[in-house]
């Protein structure tokens, strides 16, 4: 088509003075490859700005050594705090706090229940407060309620620091999808937001790792166990974090002002991007009773937030191999190892959400859904063999492998964030609330779902809960094809309405011209 012809030339670099020339945002396909991957430099491959022009590839390097760097940090540290109260109850902190029931469940759902209360909140205020500002606020409060966790005394405590962890972390991962949504490009994204999503595993392996270094060298130092001590040290790592945050995570484009990392120059190339890409910036007085009524008639806000909350169940069942290793009897497991060994999760998350990423940056030409689509039939596999497995075989390398495997889905985020963004990014507040949205009624499903499928007493078994899961990745799959399939639609109707309403315009000013002419006779 003509239109994504002269998008892909526009966008191609020529030179360091090259002019990018906005289409408008209805003529761009978010599911339209990119420009064959025979035209790229076989460098493009290893990291996309290395083919760009001089200017572009100075504003990428800028963005990468702030935006994804700190952003990066800042959710590594994130699910350490996130993560630490599960892994200190694996080892040690049950026995301390007389938690033998669900007081682990309990605590996880007061968690989420302020992660599922202040995103929608927080995705909304990115739109209108500038972003170094919220960030830095969230990462310095749940880094000191982390710290108060060094003192709690039973679970009353432990529930209420856990609540507002939750809310004060709830709208880091959303949001800083969000505004790396606001400055990267079709080729750059998925590569960035799974950078991003690595961070979750390697967040959730530190933890582990983290733990048991502790509790071997610092349990019952100055009269405090281990597990104490690891909150103390999460909190002194994130507070360096959370100023960073405030002096490199810059605005959105079309808000940022010239300063030392960001010139002028820099900031009209990256509205100028943005403009190509199809994605807008906050407009004023955008969150009124159209826009919402808008928001909720149309399926974009409904099919994500499925899609999403389907994929966040299906995860469950790669917490049970910590369980599955607490209760082995032959043979038995050190804390240490109990500790070390589910890490082998978060490695597979890593290798494949980084994978996955290039893939479908590169060969795949920014097509997101066969990803997608591939990961989640896996995954569905993966639980039901985990299902149908005895859970202590004599030979357990086959369950121990598929625990790992499991890891794949976890690829999910980071990709269909980016869709997302590419899909809605003609509406900065729509993208905003919708990532908002689904990743909070997500957790709000996931925070009282796993009371009755993955009950803590059942186990490493939870045998309808691993059942549940693989079913739940199955629905997914049909959810990619659904949004496939409508945002296709989507784009052919706006294209079709366009070029009536330029036909329409061509008869009238032939008309015109025609009038004209008769005048004249």
């Amino acid at each position: 088509m003509a239109t994504i012809q002269a998008y892909q030339e526009a966008s191609r670099p020529i030179d360091d003075k090259t002019v990018l020339d906005p289409e408008p945002a209805a003529f761009i396909n978010p599911n339209a490859p990119t420009e064959l991957v025979s035209e790229r430099k076989w460098y493009w491959f290893i990291w996309d700005s290395f083919s760009k022009p001089p200017a572009e590839r100075k504003l990428l390097m800028k963005l990468d050594f702030t935006l994804l760097v700190f952003s990066v940090l800042g959710l590594l540290i994130r699910y350490i705090d996130q993560t630490n109260l599960s892994t200190a109850c694996e080892s040690v902190l049950r026995e301390e706090l007389n938690g033998y029931g669900l007081q682990l469940n309990y605590a996880t759902t007061c968690w989420t229940v302020g992660y599922v209360i202040g995103q929608i909140p927080v995705t909304m205020l990115l739109n209108r407060v500038s972003p170094h500002y919220v960030i830095f606020c969230l990462e310095f409060t749940w880094a000191i309620l982390t710290l108060c966790t060094t003192w709690v005394k039973n679970w009353s405590h432990v529930y209420v620091i856990r609540f507002f962890v939750g809310l004060f972390e709830s709208g880091y991962y959303p949001g800083l999808l969000f505004i790396i949504g606001s400055w990267y490009k079709k080729d750059e994204l998925a590569k960035r937001s799974n950078i991003f999503q690595a961070a979750t595993a390697g967040g959730t392996l530190l933890s582990g790792v983290l733990q048991a270094g502790v509790h071997k060298t610092l349990n019952g130092k100055l009269g405090m166990a281990g597990w104490r001590w690891i909150f103390a040290i999460d909190a002194v790592i994130s507070i360096p974090i959370a100023c960073c945050a405030f002096i490199f995570i810059p605005d959105l484009p079309t808000k940022i002002k010239p300063n030392w990392i960001f010139n002028a120059d820099d900031i009209a190339l990256g509205n100028q991007r943005m403009q190509l890409a199809g994605r807008a910036g906050p407009q004023a007085g955008a969150f009124n009773f159209r826009f919402f009524r808008k928001l909720l008639t149309e399926w974009h806000i409904w099919l994500f937030t499925i899609t999403y909350s389907l994929y966040i169940f299906a995860q469950n069942p790669q917490q049970s191999m910590s369980f599955w290793l607490k209760y082995s009897q032959s043979p038995t497991y050190t804390v240490e190892q109990i500790n070390y060994y589910p890490s082998g999760i978060w490695a597979t998350q890593i290798v494949s959400a980084l994978s996955f990423a290039w893939l479908s940056d590169t060969l795949l030409r920014g097509r997101r859904w066969p990803p997608l689509l591939l990961v989640a039939i896996w995954h569905s596999v993966d639980t039901a063999i985990l299902a149908g497995l005895p859970v202590y075989q004599d030979n357990r390398a086959v369950r121990w492998g598929f625990y790992y495997l499991s890891g794949v889905v976890n690829a999910t985020p980071g990709i269909l964030y980016s869709w997302c963004s590419e899909i809605i990014g003609n509406s900065s507040e729509k993208r905003g609330i919708v990532m908002g949205t689904f990743n909070s009624v997500a957790f709000s499903f996931n925070c009282w779902l796993p009371l009755l499928l993955f009950k803590q007493t059942e186990q490493p078994r939870v045998l309808k809960g691993t059942i549940a899961a693989s079913v739940a990745s199955a629905l997914q799959a049909g959810c990619i094809l659904a949004i496939l399939y409508l945002s296709n639609r989507d784009f052919r109707r706006s294209r079709d309405h366009e070029e009536s309403l330029v036909a329409i315009d061509e008869v009238e000013t032939d008309s015109s011209k025609g009038s004209r002419l008769d005048v004249g006779l």
